[in-house]
Protein backbone atom coordinates (compact mmCIF):
# COMPACT_ATOMS: atom_id res chain seq x y z
CA UNK A 1 0.00 0.00 0.00
CA UNK A 2 2.85 2.82 0.77
CA UNK A 3 4.34 1.73 -2.79
CA UNK A 4 8.47 1.48 -3.21
CA UNK A 5 9.35 2.97 0.13
CA UNK A 6 8.82 0.65 2.94
CA UNK A 7 5.96 1.26 5.62
CA UNK A 8 8.42 2.03 8.65
CA UNK A 9 8.13 5.63 10.66
CA UNK A 10 11.77 6.09 10.07
CA UNK A 11 11.39 9.32 11.44
CA UNK A 12 11.66 10.92 7.83
CA UNK A 13 10.60 14.03 9.27
CA UNK A 14 9.37 14.53 12.82
CA UNK A 15 8.71 17.14 15.57
CA UNK A 16 8.30 16.34 19.28
CA UNK A 17 7.31 18.83 21.82
CA UNK A 18 7.87 17.89 25.27
CA UNK A 19 6.74 20.14 27.96
CA UNK A 20 6.88 20.21 31.74
CA UNK A 21 3.84 19.17 32.94
CA UNK A 22 5.25 15.95 31.45
CA UNK A 23 3.25 15.59 28.29
CA UNK A 24 5.15 14.76 25.42
CA UNK A 25 3.44 15.69 21.61
CA UNK A 26 5.18 13.26 18.88
CA UNK A 27 4.35 14.01 15.13
CA UNK A 28 5.94 12.53 11.64
CA UNK A 29 5.69 11.37 8.47
CA UNK A 30 7.39 8.46 6.83
CA UNK A 31 8.78 10.00 3.78
CA UNK A 32 9.20 13.81 2.64
CA UNK A 33 9.43 13.54 -1.10
CA UNK A 34 6.71 11.55 -3.30
CA UNK A 35 4.76 11.68 -6.72
CA UNK A 36 1.27 12.23 -6.88
CA UNK A 37 -0.89 10.00 -5.47
CA UNK A 38 1.41 8.14 -2.97
CA UNK A 39 0.33 7.53 0.27
CA UNK A 40 2.17 9.25 3.12
CA UNK A 41 1.74 7.71 6.43
CA UNK A 42 1.55 10.70 9.31
CA UNK A 43 1.72 9.53 12.77
CA UNK A 44 0.57 11.92 16.08
CA UNK A 45 1.78 10.27 19.13
CA UNK A 46 0.78 11.71 22.63
CA UNK A 47 2.05 10.55 26.33
CA UNK A 48 0.53 11.87 29.05
CA UNK A 49 -0.33 10.81 32.99
CA UNK A 50 -3.39 8.46 33.02
CA UNK A 51 -5.47 11.53 35.21
CA UNK A 52 -4.69 14.12 32.03
CA UNK A 53 -7.05 15.14 29.73
CA UNK A 54 -5.78 15.98 25.65
CA UNK A 55 -7.29 17.46 22.88
CA UNK A 56 -5.20 18.22 19.41
CA UNK A 57 -6.64 21.07 17.63
CA UNK A 58 -8.01 21.95 14.87
CA UNK A 59 -10.02 18.57 15.01
CA UNK A 60 -11.18 19.04 11.02
CA UNK A 61 -9.69 17.33 8.13
CA UNK A 62 -6.46 18.16 6.82
CA UNK A 63 -6.18 21.59 4.71
CA UNK A 64 -6.01 21.47 0.83
CA UNK A 65 -4.83 19.81 -1.18
CA UNK A 66 -3.97 17.09 1.32
CA UNK A 67 -6.80 14.33 1.10
CA UNK A 68 -7.32 11.33 3.82
CA UNK A 69 -7.48 7.98 2.05
CA UNK A 70 -7.63 6.48 5.68
CA UNK A 71 -7.74 7.29 9.49
CA UNK A 72 -7.35 4.33 11.68
CA UNK A 73 -8.79 3.50 15.03
CA UNK A 74 -6.76 5.16 17.93
CA UNK A 75 -4.41 3.14 20.07
CA UNK A 76 -4.05 3.66 23.98
CA UNK A 77 -1.19 1.87 25.76
CA UNK A 78 -0.06 2.21 28.77
CA UNK A 79 3.52 2.76 29.57
CA UNK A 80 6.44 1.04 32.11
CA UNK A 81 6.54 4.33 33.88
CA UNK A 82 2.49 4.49 34.45
CA UNK A 83 2.19 7.03 31.34
CA UNK A 84 -0.58 6.26 28.97
CA UNK A 85 0.84 6.26 25.02
CA UNK A 86 -1.65 7.84 22.41
CA UNK A 87 -1.29 7.44 18.81
CA UNK A 88 -3.54 7.98 16.31
CA UNK A 89 -1.66 7.31 12.07
CA UNK A 90 -3.25 8.48 8.84
CA UNK A 91 -2.62 7.86 5.47
CA UNK A 92 -2.43 10.92 3.37
CA UNK A 93 -1.91 11.57 -0.23
CA UNK A 94 -1.60 14.83 -2.60
CA UNK A 95 -3.16 14.70 -6.18
CA UNK A 96 -1.00 17.95 -7.18
CA UNK A 97 2.38 18.63 -8.26
CA UNK A 98 4.31 21.00 -6.00
CA UNK A 99 6.12 22.00 -2.53
CA UNK A 100 3.37 21.27 0.46
CA UNK A 101 3.70 21.85 4.12
CA UNK A 102 1.18 20.30 6.83
CA UNK A 103 0.63 22.99 8.81
CA UNK A 104 1.41 23.37 12.85
CA UNK A 105 -1.05 21.33 14.96
CA UNK A 106 -1.80 22.22 18.77
CA UNK A 107 -2.18 20.37 21.61
CA UNK A 108 -3.79 21.47 24.39
CA UNK A 109 -3.64 19.59 28.14
CA UNK A 110 -5.19 19.96 30.95
CA UNK A 111 -2.83 17.10 33.84
CA UNK A 112 -4.66 16.03 36.83
CA UNK A 113 -3.28 18.74 39.28
CA UNK A 114 -5.69 21.43 37.00
CA UNK A 115 -2.82 22.85 35.21
CA UNK A 116 -3.55 23.69 31.71
CA UNK A 117 -1.44 24.73 28.82
CA UNK A 118 -0.94 24.15 24.74
CA UNK A 119 2.11 22.48 22.69
CA UNK A 120 2.22 23.71 19.22
CA UNK A 121 4.15 21.37 16.77
CA UNK A 122 5.97 23.06 13.61
CA UNK A 123 5.18 22.88 10.28
CA UNK A 124 6.28 19.74 8.25
CA UNK A 125 6.71 20.36 4.29
CA UNK A 126 6.21 17.52 1.87
CA UNK A 127 7.47 17.97 -2.02
CA UNK A 128 4.80 16.17 -4.77
CA UNK A 129 7.22 15.22 -8.09
CA UNK A 130 4.96 14.25 -11.07
CA UNK A 131 4.83 10.72 -11.86
CA UNK A 132 6.12 11.69 -15.93
CA UNK A 133 9.87 11.94 -16.29
CA UNK A 134 11.51 14.92 -18.28
CA UNK A 135 12.74 13.28 -20.77
CA UNK A 136 9.63 10.56 -21.13
CA UNK A 137 8.29 9.79 -24.93
CA UNK A 138 4.81 10.54 -24.26
CA UNK A 139 3.09 12.60 -27.37
CA UNK A 140 0.33 14.49 -27.48
CA UNK A 141 -2.95 13.47 -28.27
CA UNK A 142 -4.61 13.23 -31.84
CA UNK A 143 -7.25 15.41 -32.61
CA UNK A 144 -11.13 13.82 -33.15
CA UNK A 145 -11.92 12.64 -36.52
CA UNK A 146 -15.15 14.34 -37.49
CA UNK A 147 -17.60 12.06 -38.92
CA UNK A 148 -20.69 12.88 -41.24
CA UNK A 149 -23.62 12.85 -38.89
CA UNK A 150 -26.40 10.65 -40.81
CA UNK A 151 -29.20 8.99 -38.43
CA UNK A 152 -31.61 7.32 -39.92
CA UNK A 153 -35.19 8.73 -39.57
CA UNK A 154 -36.13 5.38 -37.87
CA UNK A 155 -34.10 5.99 -34.84
CA UNK A 156 -35.80 9.46 -34.57
CA UNK A 157 -39.30 7.78 -34.68
CA UNK A 158 -38.03 5.11 -31.75
CA UNK A 159 -36.47 7.85 -29.45
CA UNK A 160 -39.58 9.57 -29.68
CA UNK A 161 -41.39 6.79 -29.09
CA UNK A 162 -39.75 5.89 -25.74
CA UNK A 163 -39.52 9.43 -24.65
CA UNK A 164 -43.37 9.47 -24.66
CA UNK A 165 -43.15 5.88 -23.18
CA UNK A 166 -41.13 7.23 -20.07
CA UNK A 167 -43.48 10.39 -19.51
CA UNK A 168 -46.63 8.29 -19.82
CA UNK A 169 -44.92 5.52 -16.61
CA UNK A 170 -43.51 8.57 -14.78
CA UNK A 171 -47.34 10.28 -15.20
CA UNK A 172 -48.95 6.67 -13.96
CA UNK A 173 -46.44 6.29 -11.01
CA UNK A 174 -47.46 9.73 -9.60
CA UNK A 175 -51.45 9.13 -9.97
CA UNK A 176 -51.21 5.95 -7.85
CA UNK A 177 -48.73 7.08 -5.63
CA UNK A 178 -49.80 7.03 -1.66
CA UNK A 179 -48.74 8.59 0.82
CA UNK A 180 -45.66 7.33 3.02
CA UNK A 181 -46.93 5.77 5.66
CA UNK A 182 -45.17 6.76 9.04
CA UNK A 183 -43.15 4.99 10.99
CA UNK A 184 -44.14 4.50 14.47
CA UNK A 185 -41.48 5.48 16.64
CA UNK A 186 -39.02 2.77 18.51
CA UNK A 187 -40.57 1.46 21.87
CA UNK A 188 -39.10 2.86 24.86
CA UNK A 189 -35.70 1.32 26.15
CA UNK A 190 -34.67 -0.03 29.35
CA UNK A 191 -32.06 0.56 29.70
CA UNK A 192 -31.55 -0.53 33.83
CA UNK A 193 -33.00 -3.83 32.49
CA UNK A 194 -29.84 -3.73 29.51
CA UNK A 195 -27.35 -2.72 32.40
CA UNK A 196 -28.51 -5.85 34.37
CA UNK A 197 -28.34 -8.07 31.36
CA UNK A 198 -24.72 -7.34 31.69
CA UNK A 199 -23.97 -8.14 35.24
CA UNK A 200 -25.75 -11.79 34.61
CA UNK A 201 -23.36 -12.55 31.81
CA UNK A 202 -20.56 -13.30 34.55
CA UNK A 203 -17.77 -12.00 32.36
CA UNK A 204 -15.51 -11.01 35.25
CA UNK A 205 -16.19 -14.47 37.26
CA UNK A 206 -14.36 -15.02 33.40
CA UNK A 207 -12.00 -12.78 33.64
CA UNK A 208 -13.22 -11.07 30.77
CA UNK A 209 -12.45 -7.17 32.32
CA UNK A 210 -12.55 -5.75 28.81
CA UNK A 211 -15.87 -7.12 27.54
CA UNK A 212 -17.54 -6.13 30.50
CA UNK A 213 -16.48 -2.80 30.66
CA UNK A 214 -16.81 -2.33 26.53
CA UNK A 215 -20.81 -3.53 27.13
CA UNK A 216 -21.48 -0.87 29.93
CA UNK A 217 -19.40 1.47 28.30
CA UNK A 218 -22.00 0.84 25.13
CA UNK A 219 -24.91 0.89 26.91
CA UNK A 220 -24.15 4.52 28.63
CA UNK A 221 -23.24 5.54 25.90
CA UNK A 222 -26.18 4.98 24.08
CA UNK A 223 -28.36 6.12 27.24
CA UNK A 224 -26.44 9.56 26.53
CA UNK A 225 -27.36 9.68 23.25
CA UNK A 226 -31.49 9.29 24.18
CA UNK A 227 -31.86 11.15 27.26
CA UNK A 228 -29.60 14.22 26.75
CA UNK A 229 -29.19 14.54 22.79
CA UNK A 230 -25.63 14.17 22.87
CA UNK A 231 -23.85 12.15 20.07
CA UNK A 232 -21.59 9.78 22.53
CA UNK A 233 -21.28 6.98 20.44
CA UNK A 234 -18.19 7.59 17.95
CA UNK A 235 -16.88 10.70 20.40
CA UNK A 236 -14.29 10.51 23.16
CA UNK A 237 -14.65 11.13 26.84
CA UNK A 238 -13.82 14.35 26.70
CA UNK A 239 -15.92 15.69 23.74
CA UNK A 240 -18.92 13.96 25.63
CA UNK A 241 -18.27 16.19 28.48
CA UNK A 242 -18.10 19.20 26.65
CA UNK A 243 -21.38 18.00 25.25
CA UNK A 244 -23.64 17.72 28.53
CA UNK A 245 -21.92 21.03 29.59
CA UNK A 246 -23.57 22.65 26.48
CA UNK A 247 -26.67 20.96 27.61
CA UNK A 248 -26.31 22.82 31.40
CA UNK A 249 -26.03 19.48 33.06
CA UNK A 250 -25.13 20.17 36.25
CA UNK A 251 -20.70 19.41 36.70
CA UNK A 252 -21.84 16.97 39.02
CA UNK A 253 -23.30 15.07 36.78
CA UNK A 254 -21.13 15.41 34.15
CA UNK A 255 -18.00 14.20 36.08
CA UNK A 256 -20.05 11.34 37.39
CA UNK A 257 -20.26 10.39 33.56
CA UNK A 258 -17.02 11.72 32.75
CA UNK A 259 -15.01 9.28 35.46
CA UNK A 260 -16.93 5.99 34.68
CA UNK A 261 -15.93 6.26 30.68
CA UNK A 262 -12.73 7.79 31.57
CA UNK A 263 -12.34 4.03 33.68
CA UNK A 264 -13.71 2.26 31.01
CA UNK A 265 -11.53 3.03 28.57
CA UNK A 266 -8.14 2.61 30.78
CA UNK A 267 -9.73 -0.97 30.65
CA UNK A 268 -10.58 -0.93 27.46
CA UNK A 269 -7.56 0.39 25.62
CA UNK A 270 -4.94 0.79 28.18
CA UNK A 271 -5.88 -2.82 29.33
CA UNK A 272 -5.55 -1.80 33.12
CA UNK A 273 -6.49 -4.46 35.69
CA UNK A 274 -8.90 -2.99 38.48
CA UNK A 275 -9.41 -4.49 41.50
CA UNK A 276 -12.38 -6.95 41.44
CA UNK A 277 -14.39 -4.55 44.19
CA UNK A 278 -13.90 -1.88 41.59
CA UNK A 279 -14.90 -3.28 38.49
CA UNK A 280 -17.95 -5.32 40.02
CA UNK A 281 -19.13 -1.72 41.63
CA UNK A 282 -19.40 -0.54 38.02
CA UNK A 283 -22.71 -1.63 37.35
CA UNK A 284 -24.11 -0.06 40.52
CA UNK A 285 -22.48 3.21 38.95
CA UNK A 286 -24.25 2.93 35.87
CA UNK A 287 -27.63 2.48 37.93
CA UNK A 288 -27.00 5.57 39.96
CA UNK A 289 -25.39 7.54 36.65
CA UNK A 290 -29.06 6.70 34.92
CA UNK A 291 -31.44 7.69 38.16
CA UNK A 292 -29.51 10.72 38.36
CA UNK A 293 -30.05 12.00 34.90
CA UNK A 294 -33.32 10.67 34.70
CA UNK A 295 -34.15 13.54 37.26
CA UNK A 296 -32.05 15.72 35.95
CA UNK A 297 -33.80 19.21 34.24
CA UNK A 298 -32.39 19.44 30.85
CA UNK A 299 -32.44 22.44 28.50
CA UNK A 300 -33.60 22.06 25.21
CA UNK A 301 -31.35 22.82 21.85
CA UNK A 302 -33.62 25.76 20.84
CA UNK A 303 -33.32 27.43 24.76
CA UNK A 304 -28.99 26.78 24.72
CA UNK A 305 -29.24 28.60 21.14
CA UNK A 306 -31.65 31.67 22.84
CA UNK A 307 -29.01 32.03 25.87
CA UNK A 308 -27.48 35.33 25.73
CA UNK A 309 -23.87 35.37 25.81
CA UNK A 310 -21.77 36.73 28.55
CA UNK A 311 -21.17 40.18 28.61
CA UNK A 312 -17.85 41.02 26.92
CA UNK A 313 -18.09 37.90 24.59
CA UNK A 314 -19.27 37.51 21.12
CA UNK A 315 -20.41 34.27 20.10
Amino acid sequence: MYGRVCCVFAAVLCLARPCPAGVFFHAEVNRDTITVGDPVAFRLQVRRQIGDRVEVLPQGGFPGPFEVREQRPPSVRQMDDGRVEETRDYVIAVYRTGEFEIPPLTLRFQTASGDTGRIASGSIPIVVQSVVSEDSDIRDIKPPVEMPARIPIWVWIAGAALVLAVVGAIWYIIRRRRRPVEALPPPPVDWRAEVEKISRMGLLEKGDYKRYYTLLSEVTRRYLEARTGVEAMERTTFEIASGLHERSIRKARVAEVEGFLSEADLVKFAKVRLPQETAAHAVQRVHDLIAHLDAEPLARPEEIDQQPAPAGSAR
